[in-house]
């Protein structure tokens, strides 16, 4: 019987080494749970997250001068916020190109396809004069690294592959809410959109020293 019961645990600990590393699982019975299996990958993401993201502190203090209405032909861009470092104001940077015509500009501060496209079809319309008539960035803030650590495990995992892919050094998420309006053209191509209000994340990649956006996320980016 001894053997037996031995040769059983030998069996059970092949079987638990063989699993692969990233796996998540418990071991249990009817009564719940008696032990947890830590995902090495989700620490391993966790990890990361801490080397790696940027420290605001570190950031240079700002001193600069923004136009605030910035109005370019019939076309409004409206700061309710401060900026308060380089890294929110490459992300108002990039509003402020669009909403001025400059989608040069714009699209060379730009690695994510997705986003890359959007502008281009952005830079269509704009030419056939259907645009935004005002935006309004309600909020424009870099994440700190507390905010950062509650994104799913998932949503981690992505991250590091696409900024380990690019050979990213740091990374930087910011936060912006966005009201937006259509001109009259616009509106007469479909839905009328008037005060839109949305949330977007950016994912800005460090690399030689300069930084670029990487991805952009939606509402559903952080957990509440």
């Amino acid at each position: 019987m001894k053997r037996w019961i031995t040769l059983l645990i030998l069996v059970g600990c092949l079987l638990l080494a063989s699993c692969n590393r990233a796996s998540i699982g418990m071991i249990g019975g009817a009564d719940g749970p008696t032990s947890v299996i830590v995902s090495q990958k989700n620490k391993d993401a966790t990890k990361y997250f801490r080397k790696h993201y940027v420290d605001e502190r570190k950031l240079p203090i700002l001193d600069i001068y923004i136009e605030n209405p910035f109005v370019s032909d019939d076309r409004t861009l409206l700061l309710q916020d401060s900026i308060e470092n380089n890294l929110e104001l490459m992300v108002y940077e990039y509003y402020r190109n669009l909403m001025a015509g400059a989608y040069q500009e714009a699209k060379d501060m730009i690695l994510d396809e997705s986003l890359l496209a959007a502008t281009e079809a952005s830079e269509n319309n704009f030419k056939q004069g259907i645009y935004y008539s005002r935006l309004v960035l309600d909020e424009i803030d870099l994440l700190d690294q507390e905010d950062v650590m509650e994104l799913v495990p998932q949503k981690k995992n992505e991250i590091i592959a696409s900024l380990e892919a690019l050979g990213m050094e740091e990374f930087a998420i910011v936060e912006v809410e966005k009201i937006i309006t259509n001109n009259e053209k616009a509106n007469s191509m479909g839905t009328r959109i008037e005060n839109w209000r949305g949330t977007r994340y950016y994912l800005l990649g460090k690399k030689e020293d300069a930084y670029k956006i990487v991805d952009v996320y939606s509402e559903d980016f952080i957990n509440d």
